[in-house]
C-alpha cells in the first residue's frame, strides 16, 4: 500500500459535497410531494430527512460507493486489507464525520494515508477507486 496515492483534500470534499446536495436535492423532491398540512405530515417529512441522511452514505460505501464516490473516483475501504468497509464501520465513520466535519479534513495532510480522524474511528482508508487492482495485487 506505500505505492497509493491517496485523494487531496478537494477531492474528498468535492465528494461529500455531491453527495450532500444529492441527499438535500431528494429531500426536497420528498418535501414536495408531502405538503407541510399538519403535525403528521411535518414529522414524516423529518423522518424522511434523518433517513436519507442516515441511511444513504453508509449504505451504499459499505456496499458499493456513493454518486459523490463514484464521480470524484474515490473509494472508502477498510485500512489494511482494502477490503470494503462493514456497515457498522460506516455508520461509525458517518456519525464522528457530521459532528467533526471541517476539524476532520484538517487532519487529512499530516496523517499516513491521508486519513481523517472519522477515518481512524471507523478504520477506513480513502483511495482512488483506480488503485484497486493494483493495491489487490500489493497484498499478495
Amino acid at each position: 500500500m506505500e505505492n497509493l496515492e491517496y485523494p487531496v483534500i478537494a477531492r474528498r470534499y468535492l465528494s461529500t459535497l455531491i453527495d450532500g446536495l444529492l441527499v438535500l436535492s431528494a429531500f426536497m423532491f420528498a418535501a414536495y410531494l408531502i405538503p407541510e398540512q399538519n403535525e403528521s405530515s411535518r414529522m414524516l417529512r423529518i423522518l424522511l430527512a434523518g433517513t436519507m441522511l442516515f441511511i444513504y452514505e453508509p449504505l451504499l460505501t459499505s456496499r458499493f460507493c456513493t454518486a459523490g464516490q463514484l464521480l470524484t473516483g474515490v473509494r472508502i475501504r477498510r485500512a489494511g486489507s482494502l477490503e470494503r468497509i462493514s456497515i457498522l464501520s460506516a455508520y461509525i465513520r458517518l456519525l464522528i464525520k457530521i459532528p467533526l466535519g471541517l476539524i476532520s479534513f484538517f487532519t487529512i495532510p499530516f496523517t499516513k494515508g491521508k486519513r481523517a480522524i472519522h477515518d481512524f474511528a471507523a478504520g477506513s482508508i480513502v483511495i482512488y477507486s483506480d488503485d484497486l487492482p493494483l493495491a489487490a495485487m500489493e497484498l499478495k
